[in-house]
């Protein structure tokens, strides 16, 4: 997946290259750190789901999104046919 390369740096602006989306932060804004702390999380989430989905079927790997984006509406629960590697990162 294109996602595992995300990446933050503090600049201004934003592009895509190769499959990957750098987002810039200006070190100036009022918030960068906290935006760049974010952006290092979720890329960092994004990984592991890739690693995770690289070794599973296609089914689990729709599992796992779906799994992830709705867990709020789940109420903690996850969907059956999960990756068994799923379940701690879906822990947190």
């Amino acid at each position: 997946m294109a996602w595992a390369g995300e990446r933050a740096r503090a600049s201004g602006g934003g592009s895509p290259s190769g499959g990957q989306r750098t987002v810039k932060v200006s070190v100036l804004h009022e918030k960068g750190d906290l935006i760049a702390q974010a952006v290092t999380q979720i890329s960092k989430e994004i990984q592991q789901m890739c690693a995770i989905t690289e070794r599973g079927t296609a089914e689990q790997r729709w599992t796992l999104l779906l799994t992830r984006l709705l867990r709020r509406w789940l109420g903690g629960k996850c969907l059956s046919g999960l990756p068994e590697e799923a379940e701690l990162l879906l822990s947190g």
